[in-house]
């Protein structure tokens, strides 16, 4: 016969091995360029062959944008994203496939939601 304060014990130590668990298969968040974030991007990664060709992400939404500052490691067609950006309204005109955006943090989504 166990005591109940073992169960409460064993059901804590659970929770911290859960809760560690699943912490740990979030991709971590690269941080680009400092400043407040306009807009939250999940989505994809996709190679466009215009002009020598560029990388845009293309949102759940079926939005494109047009990053400046995407990382190397992250220029790879089809990876899934999420992104906290802001728009980059500095007099130039519209960019050819959608807003361009200066990149803050980006990281690899496990899934887009």
């Amino acid at each position: 016969m166990s005591c109940r304060y073992c169960h409460r014990w064993h059901a804590l130590l659970l929770c911290l091995v859960l809760a560690t668990t699943v912490h740990a298969n979030i991709p971590r968040w690269l941080e680009l360029a400092p400043g407040e974030p306009s807009i939250y991007i999940s989505g994809t990664i996709r190679y466009l062959n215009l002009e020598g060709g560029l990388y845009v992400i293309r949102d759940i939404r079926g939005t494109h944008y047009h990053p400046l500052n995407l990382p190397p490691a992250f220029e790879q067609d089809g990876l899934a994203i999420e992104a906290l950006a802001r728009l980059r309204n500095d007099g130039l005109p519209a960019g050819l496939v959608g807003p361009r955006i200066e990149l803050l943090h980006i990281r690899r989504a496990s899934r887009l939601e």
